[in-house]
């Protein structure tokens, strides 16, 4: 009897040590990319650009997404309005493991040009928003470190910073470093911060309108993001509206031949 108490004993300590044992930043990380990965999706995003001085431009797009069974993600946008971009067209081929493949259609040129690896950096279509934050990343291209917890948006959140694995990535990011808070209720991300090549503070981005869209699979999306520039005040905003979870979007949205003829 008394041996059967302290077998009993050792379990619960075990199993205790086990539900206070830290999450690995990586596997959080991983966590995260499932949890927004949504099987198809449909919607219009309203793109809003401030220059920090007043003056505002605002764009509208519609937005298809969809996942293929060997785990590409494929995206396309194509630009609404205002006149001067209406028919511009995005699109965005996200493998596992590997680079990912993005191109940009422009009406004046009447053809497509792929968007190489240094040009990840660079502002998309005018805002604070780079092509970088469009395409999803590829977790084994960085190393993860947890930096303890901290409450956003009253989410308790992990705190991990996230490095560039090599200098190639470094470079085509243009980050040193980036710290990411994750909800530890539903594994959302809720800000990133950004450290420019030098070290020193660049970008801040919040992410918010978390939505339940495939509450069989518990998968979510962000339906709100904003980017604020720290060293020249602009900050860019992307709200997506008319979101509709749809697994089965055509297959031809994602095809160059698509973008093109918009």
């Amino acid at each position: 009897m008394k041996r059967n108490g302290i077998l009993l004993m050792l379990l619960i300590v075990g199993i205790t040590a086990m539900a206070q044992a830290p999450m690995d930043p990586k596997d959080i990380m991983k966590k995260s990319r499932d949890q927004s990965k949504l099987s198809g999706l449909e919607s219009k995003t309203t793109l809003e650009i401030n220059d920090g001085k007043g003056n505002q431009r605002i764009r509208v797009t519609a937005m298809a997404s969809r996942i293929f069974p060997d785990g590409t993600e494929k995206r396309a946008i194509l630009f609404l309005s205002p006149a001067d971009v209406k028919g511009t067209g995005i699109l965005i081929w996200d493998y596992e493991g590997k680079e990912d493949n993005m191109w940009i259609f422009m009406p004046a040129l009447r053809k497509s040009r792929k968007i190489v690896s240094s040009e990840k950096s660079r502002n998309f279509m005018g805002s604070e928003f780079s092509n970088a934050d469009l395409a999803v990343e590829n977790i084994d291209d960085f190393t993860y470190e947890m930096d303890g917890t901290e409450t956003i948006d009253q989410e308790l959140c992990w705190k991990i910073k996230v490095k560039p694995g090599t200098s190639q990535i470094a470079s085509e990011n243009a980050i040193s470093m980036k710290t990411t808070w994750i909800s530890q209720k539903d594994f959302m991300p809720r800000k990133t911060s950004f450290l420019d090549p030098e070290g020193k503070p660049w970008k801040e981005m919040s992410f918010s309108g978390i939505k339940l869209m495939d509450a069989k699979n518990d998968k979510y999306f962000i339906s709100q993001m904003e980017v604020r520039n720290l060293k020249n005040g602009r900050f860019s905003k992307m709200n997506m509206t008319e979101m509709v979870y749809n697994p089965n979007v055509k297959e031809e949205y994602f095809t160059l031949a698509f973008i093109e003829k918009q």
